[in-house]
């Protein structure tokens, strides 16, 4: 039997295995026809090939080689992750690949012909490219793992010639907690450490992705409860203030924190409870209810500028209890403060489509996926957010914003 490793990409619906790299015994020929040399199973599914190509053992196409790369679909037997909005999962698929025809081998070698790969050697993730999933300490009482992305910058020893650059707390949904993988990969994380956001954040950011040891809206007894209260507010306070003091170079004055969700909730939370630490605050679909919020905590929150998303379609979070009755509290307030409303969550990548091959329309709740492509730039009345009158998007006003 032969061996296979896999590469696993952060997509917007969660993380799947989109390439198989095979380790082949002899050099082979590259050719632009190699998709149906190969046929592809997993948990008993057939699974299409899309592209195949001779390769190093990263994947990166080469004339010829030992190995050779498959370009698999986004489909159910490939994903990573498991579960639903409530509680997700690691999944590992197992493949079996069966070579269907003959490859000619570079040189005098007889061709390649009747090979197997089904012991994986191992995965690669080039979207986990700088970032730590390993971290973990105490705050607060409570003992949290959390991943951190460092910018280029602030690797590789390179802090000395560090410039000052901004901090972004992000907050996970309900069904990402605990495990620092899940956190990051169930809905695109990574998005936050790419070149286009982290340009818009002024070149370079450092993001900061706690998980939570149970819920952010766990006010006491380890569930999920709609009292607009958690027993996290000041672990995680705790939490930011020691990655300012420690980490290196980092703008105290453009200290931001964001969430989806549970996350979203815990935004609102935090600007309530610390209305001088961040210079800006992201809430996504936020499970944060404005009828149970206090007048002198709205004020609070109306001390930072707050942009918030959400879907009219929403089934999960209400809009009509959270993020637009929380939108006209704080413009009553004269709060710097934006709502994009979509009316429903579609593709807007161009990438997926459904059957009839119009945009693929996800889930009303899962607006996290404009958010990570940064297509969000309208207020509530469908107007262009500008700053200085110029049109910006949402991670371009965040990146505007100091405290």
């Amino acid at each position: 039997m032969s061996t296979y490793r896999t590469i696993t990409a952060a997509a917007d619906m969660g993380a799947y295995v989109s390439t198989l790299v095979l380790d082949l015994p002899h050099d082979v020929v590259d050719a632009e026809d190699l998709a149906d040399a190969f046929s592809v199973r997993a948990d008993g599914a057939d699974v299409g090939v899309l592209r195949a190509w001779v390769c190093d053992e990263k994947g990166t196409r080469r004339p010829g080689g030992s190995h050779v790369a498959l370009e698999l679909p986004e489909v159910k037997a490939t994903r990573r992750i498991g579960g639903g909005v409530m509680g997700s999962r690691e999944l590992t698929p197992v493949f079996h690949v069966a070579q269907r025809r003959a490859l000619a081998c570079v040189g005098d070698e007889v061709p390649l012909e009747g090979l197997v790969f089904d012991e994986s050697v191992g995965d690669a993730c080039p979207d986990l490219l700088g970032w730590d999933l390993t971290r973990e300490g105490d705050f607060d009482g409570y003992h949290m793992r959390f991943s951190l992305f460092a910018p280029e910058c602030a690797r590789g020893g390179r802090s000395p010639q560090l410039r000052s650059v901004p901090l972004l707390l992000w907050l996970h949904g309900a069904g990402e907690p605990r495990v620092p993988f899940l956190t990051i990969m169930a809905n695109r994380v990574t998005a936050l450490g790419q070149p286009d956001i982290q340009a818009k954040l002024g070149g370079a950011a450092y993001v900061l992705v706690p998980s939570s040891p149970t819920y952010w809206m766990d006010s006491g007894f380890g569930q999920m409860e709609d009292d607009n209260q958690s027993r996290y507010v000041r672990a995680l306070g705790d939490m930011v203030r020691r990655a300012v003091a420690e980490l290196p170079a980092v703008d105290p004055s453009r200290v931001y924190v964001g969430g989806l969700s549970n996350g979203g909730f815990m935004t609102c939370r935090l600007l309530a409870d610390y209305p001088d630490l961040f210079a800006a605050g992201i809430a996504v679909c936020p499970a944060w209810n404005d009828d149970l919020a206090t007048e002198a905590e709205v004020a609070a929150i109306a001390r930072t500028p707050l942009w918030l998303v959400q879907s009219a379609d929403d089934d999960i979070v209400d809009p009509r209890r959270t993020s637009i009755p929380t939108y006209r509290h704080l413009r009553r307030l004269g709060a710097n403060v934006h709502l994009t409303l979509f009316d429903h969550v579609d593709d807007l990548t161009g990438r997926y489509h459904d059957a009839s091959g119009a945009p693929l329309r996800y889930r009303g709740h899962f607006c996290w996926i404009e958010v990570y492509h940064d297509f969000v730039d309208r207020d509530a009345d469908g107007s262009p957010v500008t700053v200085g009158g110029r049109p910006v998007s949402l991670w371009e006003w965040v990146g505007l914003q100091r405290r």
